[in-house]
């Protein structure tokens, strides 16, 4: 007697077909536009400016020692042009301070994904006795008592009460102008066949080809935004073996000081060198990674590559919603600033117009 399959067994095979079909590969997409922004916290020029003026504001300290920008300097890309950060007791902190460019885009922050919005994370150095080591009730108690931010604040948040919480949307909303894009290899994709050299060509094809590198490093943003075990040697009494941590945006990779969680490498040839022997992971550890055997040229052609993601755009200046009526779906009409660009890893690069406050 033949078997004749019944039709929910047929629906059931073509269901899951179609199901494996529709999961499409990650890809290489171009980064423009704004940032989103939380329904509740729609960006204003007021709320930009005041979270500009609170950024750079060692009001937001204890002993006034420091501020945002401390560690997030305008100069250097809002890097820190470290290692690792540096903290307020004058030693070495256990990571590296994370750039700010584009930080409206990712899901999460921290390199352990700790608090998901920007607006969570404002009060965190605060409340680090390493960090800004104040307390934010008493960051609110100092703003209170200055003219200029209950002027501020009057202009930014009309008819409310000053509290952190409005410090913290002030603040992400600065953060959110904070961007990098329209770089060679977006306007690659945009369709200019120029704007790659054949090196950065070769190392695009490794980079979503044999590198593998396009797994965790994809869309707009080069990133998955999830969390993976690379096999990143902890330094000694900071971290545990084995814990995984949030897949870092490629763009801007070559302006960066240091790489990976701990800044434990000072180049990205040393990263790509890490990739190439499958991590430094402890024998009873297994990475996410496998050894690539890349020649010296495909590492060139990589670096090539990863230069190719260095952003001309650094700062969202005009085009904000003026008011309530701004809707959560992003901001319109934002006006760009080319920045210069060095090509160096670590490099300072020429003193652009968003400098200039």
């Amino acid at each position: 007697m033949r078997w004749r399959p019944r039709p929910f067994v047929l629906l059931f095979a073509l269901g899951f077909a179609i199901g494996g079909l529709a999961a499409e590969a990650p890809r290489l997409e171009p980064l423009s536009g704004s940032p989103p922004f939380p329904a509740d916290n729609p960006p204003t020029e007021a709320k930009i400016r005041l979270g500009e003026e609170l950024f750079f504001d060692s009001i937001l300290s204890g002993g006034r020692r420091r501020n945002c920008g401390t560690c997030h300097k305008r100069e250097l890309h809002f890097m820190d042009g470290l290692s690792r950060g540096w903290g307020l007791d004058e030693s070495e902190l256990s990571r590296k301070t994370p750039g700010l460019l584009n930080v409206g885009w990712q899901r999460s922050m921290f390199f352990d994904g700790r608090v998901k919005t920007l607006e969570e994370q404002v009060s965190k150095p605060l409340e680090n006795h390493r960090e800004m080591s104040l307390d934010p009730a008493e960051a609110v108690e100092r703003i209170r008592r200055d003219p200029f931010y209950v002027r501020s604040f009057g202009q930014a948040f009309p008819g409310e009460e000053i509290t952190f919480d409005l410090v913290a949307k002030a603040i992400a909303s600065f953060e959110r102008t904070l961007v990098s894009y329209d770089s060679d290899l977006d306007r690659h994709l945009l369709g200019d066949e120029a704007a790659l050299s054949a090196s950065a060509k070769r190392g695009m094809a490794l980079f979503t080809g044999k590198a593998e590198c396009i797994r965790c490093h994809n869309g707009p943003m080069l990133t998955d935004h999830d969390f993976h075990y690379t096999g990143v040697a902890e330094r000694d009494g900071h971290g545990q073996a084995g814990t995984k941590y949030k897949t870092q945006s490629l763009r801007d990779a070559l302006r960066r000081y240091s790489y990976m969680h701990n800044g434990r490498m000072m180049n990205i040839r040393q990263v790509i060198e890490h990739y190439d022997r499958g991590g430094s992971a402890p024998e009873s550890m297994q990475p996410e990674i496998r050894p690539l055997g890349l020649s010296e040229g495909e590492k060139d052609d990589l670096v090539a590559f990863l230069s190719s993601l260095n952003g001309r755009v650094h700062r969202l200046t005009e085009g904000f919603p003026k008011g309530p009526e701004a809707v959560a779906e992003g901001a319109p009409g934002a006006v760009v600033t080319d920045s210069g660009d060095s090509g160096e890893s670590g490099a300072a690069v020429d003193d652009p117009s968003y400098l200039n406050r």
